[in-house]
């Protein structure tokens, strides 16, 4: 039996019935959250003082692995910060551990993708965010969308319609494109990566996918996952 500890802003038992549906039924998760309720820095910094008071108490359980998810959390104080944080973390364990953003890069490297077009549910700024700390790892996004939405639970209520039609409208634009990016662990769109890439015939990269594909490589877990993307399924 492998164990993850996973930290997120946006913690929630709906977010671990996503992760359960992917993963392979003998890893479980203890989940800790930061509690972000807007997007705005006052919040990250304040979810940022309480973070690695959760990675010292995760480090009393027999972890194999440590996920740091959110990407607005983990970008707000700009490119480069999810390393910073990683060193900060090794400091405190020497478990493995990684953050989205990383397996995000991580993830489109692996896949072939240098030009991207970005769906997500975030504001303006934050989507701004996220394109600079993307551009920072040579990872271009030729256009991106949002749905301007300013914290996590509305965004939990949207149905995965809600990205089919942001993704559809980027890729019909941007038909040169690699690739999506779509982030958010809230925002509801697992059940929708294969039929974006049947569609589109280009490889998808979530927030979810992406960092348990991270995870398992790093626990030696090479048996490909259907269903849930080309990322997975050629694991």
């Amino acid at each position: 039996m492998k164990r993850i500890g996973l930290i997120s802003p946006n913690m929630s038992e709906e977010v671990l019935t996503d992760v359960y549906r992917i993963l392979p039924p003998d890893i479980t998760v203890e989940g800790r959250g930061l509690r972000v309720r807007e997007f705005t820095d006052e919040e990250f910094a304040r979810a940022e003082s309480e973070f690695f008071g959760l990675v010292r108490e995760l480090t009393e359980y027999s972890l194999d692995f440590l996920m740091l998810t959110g990407e607005l959390f983990l970008s707000y104080k700009g490119p480069g910060s999810d390393r910073q944080l990683l060193a900060a973390v090794g400091e405190v364990t020497p478990v493995p551990a990684s953050t989205v953003l990383t397996s995000v890069v991580d993830a489109c490297r692996d896949l072939g993708l240098k030009h991207v077009v970005m769906a997500s549910p975030f504001p303006e700024d934050q989507d701004a965010r996220l394109v600079r700390f993307l551009e920072h790892d040579d990872i271009h996004v030729a256009a991106y969308r949002g749905l301007a939405y300013e914290n996590s639970r509305v965004i939990w209520t949207l149905p995965p319609e809600s990205g089919l039609e942001v993704a559809r409208s980027l890729l019909q634009e941007n038909p040169d494109v690699d690739g999506l990016y779509m982030p958010c662990n809230k925002w509801r769109i697992t059940p929708i990566i294969d039929q974006l890439e049947q569609e589109f015939g280009k490889p998808v990269v979530t927030n979810t996918q992406a960092w348990i594909w991270t995870a398992l490589k790093a626990m030696k877990l090479d048996e490909p996952v259907e269903g849930y993307g080309r990322l997975l399924a050629r694991h």
